[in-house]
């Protein structure tokens, strides 16, 4: 028989994580059902509910209905327990705005708010941040989204130049004491794609995003999770020698920007072979995305051409990628060992 490794803090630590999970996927359940769903007994699930309920992680809920014998007592988790902050810049009319939003652990928005500002650097995130850290004390983690490359904690690529140089994690980590994650907004968009259309793992995702004034980037989602690559550069297909400079002259020539995208496809189809390529982007309509899949199709076997699609809610898609990220921040990593 083999034997699982652990002292009795970690085991304790690893069976609150257990019932915790039951009861978020579940929202509300029995002693019975944690203790068969986690495989651990009533006594053990009944001394951690004590703990959790203790520390209003979880509350007691109303008696599941009877067959017959004695109600048994339900119990729900607490999703209000602990929030997330997360915001990001995005462009709107040739304007900067700056999406904030406040989550429970259910990823239910609590506050939401747009503010349009002149510029972005470390004063105007700290603007927006610090009421909401007052108003909220229950913020637990804080997400930012940038179109930004963070390597060996800095910034090394932004189209902010203000931010190029500056260690934001470890800024805002120290600033706020709470753990703190900088996501490219790309990265975070395919997250949220992929998560709003519920796509099984084993799919290979590649979300090409085409903002008005800046050149494109790319979000890669394989098997499950981001595909970041050295120095988290993975996606800065901007640097892909396709012949064309991406500016606003090149998105009013619909020949040549139908042109260039499908160049683009083309590589990425021919170095990572995936079966979605997601199009997103102001200037791009369902009209350019047909003449691209005309333009990839003739350059590509059938049987590796994949689907081609245009998303119309890069900012949804973008929100909720932030806040799923964020949300694992808090997911504990616990876990026994075989030895």
């Amino acid at each position: 028989m083999e034997h699982i490794g652990g002292n009795a803090l970690v085991i304790k630590e690893v069976n609150i994580n257990l019932v915790r999970k039951v009861l978020k996927e579940k929202g509300q359940a029995t002693k019975q059902q944690i203790a068969e769903e986690t495989g651990l007994s009533t006594v053990t699930v009944g001394s951690v509910l004590q703990q959790l309920i203790k520390e209003n992680e979880v509350f007691e809920a109303e008696l599941s209905s009877s067959r017959g014998g004695r109600p048994a007592k339900q119990f729900q988790y607490n999703n209000d327990f602990a929030l997330v902050l997360t915001l990001f810049p995005y462009e709107a009319e040739g304007n900067i705005v700056i999406h904030c939003m406040v989550a429970n652990l259910s990823g239910e928005s609590i506050f939401e708010k747009n503010e349009e500002v002149s510029h972005i650097d470390l004063e105007s995130l700290e603007h927006m941040i610090n009421p909401l850290m007052s108003t909220y004390p229950a913020i637990s983690a804080i997400g930012i989204g940038l179109p930004a490359v963070e390597s060996n904690g800095k910034i090394v690529v932004s189209d902010y130049k203000a931010l190029i140089g500056i260690s934001l994690t470890s800024h805002f980590n120290d600033l706020y004491q709470r753990p703190v994650i900088i996501e490219n907004d790309v990265n975070a968009a395919v997250v949220g794609f992929v998560k709003r259309k519920e796509l099984i793992r084993g799919h290979a995702v590649v979300y090409l995003y085409f903002p008005d004034k800046y050149p494109p980037g790319a979000g890669i989602f394989i098997d499950g999770k981001l595909y970041r690559g050295k120095g988290n550069f993975a996606g800065e297909v901007s640097n892909i020698p396709v012949g064309v400079s991406w500016s606003e002259s090149l998105y009013q020539s619909f020949e040549e920007l139908c042109d260039a995208i499908a160049k683009l496809i083309i590589i990425m189809s021919s170095v990572l072979s995936p079966e979605h390529i997601v199009l997103s982007g102001h200037y791009i309509n369902q009209t350019h995305v047909n003449a691209i899949i005309q333009g990839v199709c003739s350059h590509l076997p059938q049987n590796i051409m994949p689907s081609i699609s245009l998303s119309e809610n890069y900012i949804d898609d973008y929100a909720l990628g932030m806040i799923e990220e964020t949300l694992e921040i808090l997911e504990p990593d616990i876990v026994l060992t075989r030895k």
